[in-house]
């Protein structure tokens, strides 16, 4: 499929392309309960191909771009039409010029482990022990759960002279919990990936679930709640340490989007709380995302994008470093920020909302507006702790950050390592 494709780009009406060809087998678990409803497998090759097409109006040089998913089912005739169509398309998108990224060949083994396995049935079995080990409960557990393991095999050519191979696995769980005793039933929805099988990543996970449904079904609808300290944790931490990612980006940088300047704390004068400290990672142990180089064919490397808050570089695509007169880094898909200095288990001693599990969880990136609907909180009042339920938190990071405290404790999930939890006071939940 890859010389059949690359012989009809040499002969193609263009400048410049790339090939991203991906293989991906995968196996398919769905349970109802502890029965097995399904099992499938998959094997498939698809390329990913954009091609570059240079062209001049009114003295102006552009290069456009366009991209196509060519599948390994299709003919070369069905081949050579969408990539004509591309072609043609490229011919229209007026960019300002810029070049793609240098040749770069040689061959990465991304995350090993039992995910590397030829055989995943045996690794399937185990991560199914891991998954039901905690569901010994008379009133709930787990309703339903999807198991997705998938090895990802990855070839990366350019006219330029790339040439580079590179591996990924990952497992995907999603997990529906369900709790009924007696007054009502609930349900808590989760998705989790992982690089490879760790039997305490899953069963802390399920765990968790189970005893959050629980909490869930005894939960009573919250009120107002005014002037509290607001404690998030896990998933939500991480999405908003992304808000310092995104500012920093060279395609908002040179939008105009993104507020981040060289040299300048982010945070602003007279913080409070913790600076940030983050860097990116493309090697990060743990994700699943882990990669040498980034779709445009740009070798990655571990940068220091913030450190106590000062912003170091940008980061980002070749295209917009190009337009900067930047050193492009590419994109690069793990994050890591640093601990703060003070425990979770601190912040609890005093009055406090702890948000277990949103709804849906929202982070706008450029606004920096988050919050969402509480499926359940944690509210302790100075003397006793109670579940609520039916609330919703909305406050915006650009405020938060001049008090925004990050815990010792920190937490591997995805693409990110770094504080397990984020707390803020004098926050609002308003409840019905």
């Amino acid at each position: 499929m890859f010389e059949t494709i690359k012989n009809i780009l040499i002969n193609a009406d263009i400048d410049d392309w790339t090939v991203l060809e991906k293989r991906s087998r995968s196996r398919e678990l769905f349970f109802i309960r502890k029965s097995l409803d399904m099992n499938r497998a998959k094997d498939v090759v698809s390329s990913t191909v954009t091609v570059f097409k240079d062209f001049t109006e009114d003295c102006t040089s552009y290069r456009g771009s366009a991209s196509v998913v060519l599948g390994n089912n299709m003919t070369e005739e069905e081949m050579k039409a969408k990539l004509e169509n591309a072609v043609f398309a490229a011919g229209f998108v007026k960019n300002p010029h810029y070049p793609i990224h240098p040749g770069v060949t040689s061959s990465f083994t991304g995350n090993r482990g039992r995910l590397s396995e030829k055989n995943l049935m045996p690794v399937c079995s185990d991560i199914i022990k891991s998954l039901y080990k905690h569901d010994n409960h008379q009133d709930g557990g787990i309703n339903s759960a999807e198991l997705f393991l998938n090895q990802m095999e990855y070839r990366f050519v350019s006219s330029e002279g790339t040439d580079l191979s590179y591996t990924q696995n990952r497992g995907t769980i999603e997990l529906v919990c369900d709790w009924n005793d007696g007054k009502g039933g609930v349900e808590l929805y989760n998705m989790f990936s992982f690089a490879d099988f760790d039997s305490a990543l899953i069963e802390e996970e399920c765990r968790r679930q189970i005893e959050s449904c629980r909490l869930r079904a005894e939960a009573r609808p919250a009120g107002l709640i005014e002037s509290v300290n607001i404690i998030l944790k896990g998933a939500a931490v991480r999405d908003m340490m992304d808000f310092y990612r995104a500012h920093s980006n060279v395609k908002g940088i040179y939008e105009g989007t993104a507020r981040g300047k060289k040299g300048e704390v982010f945070q602003g004068d007279g913080v409070r709380g913790d600076l940030v400290t983050i860097s990116l990672d493309p090697f990060l142990s743990h994700s699943p995302y882990s990669a040498p180089v980034d779709r445009d064919g740009v070798k990655l490397k571990k940068i220091c994008l913030y450190d106590r808050g000062k912003l170091l570089r940008y980061h980002g695509s070749q295209q917009y470093s190009s337009y900067l007169e930047e050193q492009p880094s590419g994109e690069i898909p793990n994050i890591i920020v640093d601990s703060g200095q003070q425990s979770v288990e601190e912040w609890k001693k005093e009055p406090h909302v702890e948000i277990v599990t949103f709804s849906d969880f929202q982070m706008d990136s450029l606004t920096g507006d988050f919050g969402g609907e509480i499926r359940l909180a944690l509210y302790y009042d100075g003397e006793k702790t109670v579940p609520l339920t039916g609330a919703s938190l909305s406050s915006c990071l650009f405020d938060v950050q001049k008090e925004m405290y990050l815990s010792k404790e920190r937490v591997d999930i995805e693409n990110y390592s770094g504080p397990g939890y984020l707390m803020f006071p004098g926050g609002t939940i308003s409840g019905a």
